[in-house]
């Protein structure tokens, strides 16, 4: 893909099953390592994703997102934490104790010195209307929050 295209391109859907969500984002300009860090320090990633955020980004630790005026709180564990590479934790609403706990993994890759190719994968799903109608929900969610990032960044 050539530069101009990626930077007019701010989140795309990959093809995948229907077990997947993919999505990837180029952010020209950023380091793997810059980027990281609006994923890991919590100051930074109120900017673009939740007004609050605890966050222990080290195997084993936990985070906490919460938007205090919707009474929602998202929680997991984070399973890899490899700097400027890969980011890996659980997911689940507090508000919806019923739904099955996902994974989401979230890859930096750098893109020659022009910026850095972020894709994340949020999993797995049952191939089943509710699961499929929260898939979709979350699309548009990794839509609407990296372009927030892209925002925050610049």
């Amino acid at each position: 893909m050539a530069e101009d295209q990626m930077e007019e391109q701010a989140v795309i859907q990959q093809e995948s099953g229907p077990e997947l969500l993919i999505v990837t984002s180029f952010y020209p300009g950023v380091s793997p390592q810059h980027l990281f860090t609006y994923w890991t320090q919590h100051q930074l990633l109120q900017q673009w994703w939740p007004p609050e955020a605890s966050v222990d980004p080290r195997p084993g630790g936990s985070y906490c997102l919460s938007w205090p005026s919707m009474q929602w709180n998202l929680r997991g564990t984070y399973s890899v934490v490899e700097p400027g590479q890969r980011l890996a934790f659980t997911w689940n609403w507090d508000h919806e104790p019923d739904t099955p706990t996902r994974k989401v993994e979230v890859t930096f890759e750098p893109v020659g010195d022009v910026g850095t190719q972020l894709t994340v994968t949020h999993c797995t799903y049952a191939n089943i209307s509710k699961d499929q109608e929260e898939r979709d929900g979350h699309l548009e969610g990794w839509i609407y929050f990296l372009k927030r990032l892209h925002d925050a960044i610049a």
